[in-house]
């Protein structure tokens, strides 16, 4: 048996990169995957990857700074497998890097929307559907960004 057999996950982000390469490798695990991407090319692109090599996997089209974008993303997996143990709350932007004092205000609130807000309604969705599918696990993922130095809040 392999280690994630029988187990739904949707992993956002999974156009690309990070949520491309954990949404190949928990589906070689047996897990049925639901991709998730703004990015609707990369996000079929791993859909296609993943099922000639016999796992099972949709592409959902999700913005994660929308609330009901999550909702539906939870609730269309769901109705397609049946339930939901692993969430992989991958996409993120890094946003443009500057001195608060000059920090663009569009920036800040579209990395906040997608970044912290979107994390929020992804995992306020979640969690219900996991509890109701028996327990499961979320893994939420920050960049690198997050241990910047605060240099930007200095007065000199």
């Amino acid at each position: 048996m392999k280690l994630l057999e029988n187990k739904v996950a949707i992993i956002t982000g999974a156009g690309s990169g990070i949520g491309k390469a954990i949404s190949l490798l928990y589906a070689k695990e047996g897990a049925k995957i639901v991709v998730s991407d703004i990015n609707e090319k990369g996000g079929n692109e791993t859909v296609s990857e993943i099922k000639p090599a016999g796992g099972e996997a949709i592409f959902i089209k999700a913005d994660t700074s929308k609330p009901d974008d999550s909702k539906s993303l939870v609730e269309q997996a769901l109705k397609q497998f049946g339930g939901l143990h692993i969430a992989v709350n991958n996409a993120g932007i890094g946003g443009p890097l500057g001195p608060v004092g000059e920090y663009p205000i569009d920036g800040w609130d579209k990395v906040i929307s997608i970044n912290l807000s979107g994390v929020f309604y992804r995992m306020r969705y979640q969690i219900p559907a996991m509890l109701k599918s028996g327990g499961g696990n979320i893994v939420n993922i920050a960049s690198i960004l997050v241990k910047q130095e605060p240099k930007g809040l200095l007065l000199t």
